[in-house]
Formats: structure tokens, sequence, C-alpha cells
């Protein structure tokens, strides 16, 4: 075995390792706390935890009964994200609200997660009505000519949505490919 930091090092390491949770990530502000960690009876590798890091975006695994929608589905491809769980387990997160929980984009793929029976799926959060790095303009031919962003979080927190594609989320970031399975989003 390596030997641990020392000094005030090692009551640092010692600190970090004792009080760790679920909701963490694994970076060693020395070079032995990772094998210290891995000797906690706390620990959980870093693929256990509830917050990820994929592509350089940080997600959460939010309980799926917190994620509310603002428009419906497309029934055609709600089978085709359904294969495509199951085939692939979960391969992009959703992105939603950091504030309200209000699903920005993956309808469908939230839905099929809950004709799954998950629990909980990947999501990155944004802080939509102030981030610059989201914004929203509608689909062509859905039936209205404009859209802001209050109108997708008032629809969201309504007991009404939107018809499938009215809102059409462009990001200045890419959303990350990810492979989870559908095992590990169960409780």
């Amino acid at each position: 075995m390596m030997p641990f930091c020392h000094g005030d090092e090692a009551l640092a390491c010692r600190t970090w390792a004792s009080s760790m949770s679920c909701e963490r990530t694994l970076q060693c502000p020395c070079e032995n706390l990772q094998q210290l960690a891995e000797q906690s009876l706390l620990y959980e590798p870093a693929h256990m935890s509830e917050t990820m890091t994929e592509g350089g975006r940080t997600f959460d695994l939010e309980p799926l009964d917190s994620l509310l929608p603002h428009e419906e589905v497309i029934p055609s491809n709600l089978d085709s994200r359904l294969n495509k769980l199951v085939s692939r387990g979960f391969y992009k997160p959703i992105l939603v609200d950091s504030v309200t929980k209000v699903i920005l984009d993956g309808h469908h793929k939230w839905k099929a997660a809950k004709l799954l029976g998950l629990s909980r799926v990947p999501a990155i959060r944004i802080d939509y009505l102030n981030s610059s790095e989201i914004s929203v303009d509608v689909w062509p031919d859905c039936g209205i000519s404009s859209i802001t962003k209050m109108d997708v979080v008032d629809m969201g927190l309504s007991d009404s949505l939107y018809p499938p594609k009215t809102s059409r989320h462009s990001m200045t970031f890419k959303i990350p490919k990810l492979s989870i399975p559908l095992e590990f989003l169960r409780d």
C-alpha cells in the first residue's frame, strides 16, 4: 500500500473522505486522496455518483417525476426513442431549467423513460431565463408565430402542454453523448 499524505494534507484528506456524500466528484487535491477515498466506508466510484461530467458539461441524475414537460410528444418519435433507449441505454441527457425543472429538450426521452419504469434520468441543468447559452424560437408551421423563454416556463408550470414541436431550442454548447445502462436509472 502506498503511504498517504502527511501533515496538514493528511488531515484535509481524511476530513474530505469522511464527509463524502453521494453528490461528489473524486478529484484529489493531493497525490494520494483517491486511494484514501477508496478505503473509506462511504466510497462510491465516480460513475455511481449522482452528479457526473461528460464532454465538459455537468449533469445530474434527476428524479423523473420532478421534471415538467412543456409540450406533447409525437407517438412515432416516442417509439423510436423507446427502441433506442432499450438498445443503447441513456445516450444523451435531457436539458432542464435549473429553477423550475421544466424540460427544455428531451421530451421524447423523458416520456420513454416513464414508459420504461425508470426513476431518474440524466439531465443538464441550465438557468434558462438568464442564460445566453440557450435561445428559443418556434418550429415552422407549428401554429404560433413566436414564443419566449417565459412562455415555455409558464406552459411547463401549467396544466396544459404545447403541441409537439412547438418550441425549438438552440444552444451554444453540444449536449454530450452518454452510455448509461437503464438498470442504473431504476430504483
